[in-house]
């Protein structure tokens, strides 16, 4: 049943972004110096690879429109300060028309580099990349006419030999600032300029999600970026914005229904945290779950969450002394004594730890604290919303909790302009996926660019 669900939703959301390939060519840049690294501190383009997108005109079939895309390359930081080269995609409707407004696109959980944004194909139109990029065509919309900016995250695409810092926000919400400004510089040097007006939004589902977030916490935190940008918001679908009470909510409910998940959290953050220095994700999970291969499946980079996940599940059929899946409407999900030792479920749980185990748990729990969009920020105070967060959540949703939610609408506050989602049939993580980028993100842009999100609307 769940894989027919997966089916329709997957032909709703091509239907939805019907489409035709283009031709490919690529195009090289000059740099400023050889090296392609300019001056300031933002980023130079090395090469960019153009790729035409024809996409259906859903009102008037008898002719296509197209959004021109490159990949581009660019300079930031890692999270020890050093100079890295990331890479992103960016995209503008190919017909002669200024941008109205920027989209800073902001992808879901991947653990396969294929997936990333600068690897996008023609053939990918129903992933979340495809449905972002439906805004770079010209068009009588507020939506349409978009910049559209979408970075791949350090460890994919031009990084893809380095470890994914995964759920690290603020490192994250980073480096997309600095391909945002970047990509500016390359529009302008390739196309010319904004139409008169223009706004930027930021948008995500997932990942993606708590990202957009981020990336809006620190547009209007870091001086000068939101009138620059000439920001109006976020676009927020069933993101992990609160790491502690999401920990929390999966052990209490001694349920985890993508365990692929949690090491991959433990990894990017015992190898880009201060706090994690010097502990390694086995020191948090069971020695059962270890021995699946998981985090070398994580490594690899070209495995998908769902064939780590299809390999986990023949893992416990073959030793089932050591793992057993359950099933229920939210799918398969372990127990959490399966995946984390201990000491961690006794630590979240409000138990006494022995003082052995203590330092450790205290160490992931900063960590995570420091990683919740509203915890505390390097070089930043307390963060209090200034522009419209557009969020979305599925009540149902089995890998990201509700919890989320109601904690961003009780930090947020006048700034929250919820959408509760409830459906029996799209009622999972995915699915609630294929509604937020086939139906919501969308109309959420829209009020969002037309000044229709300013007060506070909780759970429509």
């Amino acid at each position: 049943m769940k894989k027919f669900q997966i089916t329709i939703l997957t032909l709703l959301a091509v239907l939805l972004a019907a489409c035709s390939s283009g031709d490919d060519e690529t195009q090289t840049i000059v740099p400023d110096d050889p090296d392609g690294v300019r001056d300031d501190d933002i980023g130079a383009v090395v090469k960019l690879s153009q790729d035409s997108i024809v996409w259906v005109d859903s009102t008037r079939t008898s002719y296509g429109k197209q959004t021109q895309t490159f990949t581009y390359s660019y300079r930031s930081h890692d999270a020890f300060g050093d100079t890295i080269r990331l890479t992103a995609l960016i995209g503008w409707p190919k017909a002669d028309v200024d941008p109205m407004n920027l989209l800073i696109g902001c992808h879901i959980t991947i653990t396969d580099d294929v997936k990333a944004p600068t690897n996008f194909g023609t053939n990918d139109i129903a992933s979340d990349v495809g449905m972002l990029l439906m805004h770079a065509v010209s068009g009588d919309s507020h939506s349409s006419n978009a910049l559209v900016i979408m970075p791949d995250y350090e460890g994919y695409g031009g990084t893809v030999k380095r470890t994914h810092p995964y759920l690290c926000q603020e490192l994250t919400a980073r480096q997309v600032v600095d391909a945002v400004r970047a990509g500016m510089k390359l529009f302008k040097e390739q196309n010319g300029q904004m139409a008169d007006g223009w706004k930027t939004v930021v948008a995500g589902y997932s990942q993606g999600g708590a990202v957009a977030m981020a990336v809006h916490r620190l547009i209007e935190q870091q001086e000068g970026l939101s009138d620059e940008l000439h920001f109006c918001g976020s676009i927020c679908g069933d993101g992990p914005y609160d790491l502690v009470a999401t920990f929390q909510q999966n052990i209490n409910d001694d349920k985890i229904y993508l365990p692929a998940v949690v090491p991959l959290i433990l990894k990017g953050m015992c190898e880009n945290m201060p706090q994690l220095k010097g502990y390694e994700p086995s020191d948090f999970l069971t020695p059962s779950f270890v021995d699946t291969g998981v985090l070398d499946m994580i490594s690899q980079k070209t495995l998908s969450t769902k064939d780590i996940q299809e390999r986990l599940e023949a893992y416990a059929k073959d030793h089932p002394e050591a793992m057993k899946f359950y099933f229920d409407d939210g799918g398969n999900y372990l127990k959490a004594n399966m995946v984390l030792r201990p000491e961690c479920i006794a630590y979240f749980t409000g138990e006494n730890v022995s003082e052995s185990d203590r330092p450790k748990m205290e160490a992931l729990a900063q960590a995570l604290k420091a990683n919740t969009i509203w915890g505390p920020w390097t070089g930043f105070g307390n963060w209090q919303p200034q522009h419209p967060i557009m969020a979305f959540h599925s009540v149902t949703d089995e890998v990201v909790p509700f919890v989320n939610y109601q904690q961003a609408y009780d930090y947020c506050q006048q700034y929250f302009n919820g959408r509760r989602f409830s459906s029996s049939f799209f009622n999972t993580h995915t699915s609630a996926g294929y509604m937020f980028f086939g139906f919501h993100c969308t109309s959420l842009m829209e009020d969002l660019l037309q000044g229709k999100a300013s007060t506070t609307k909780i759970d429509q």
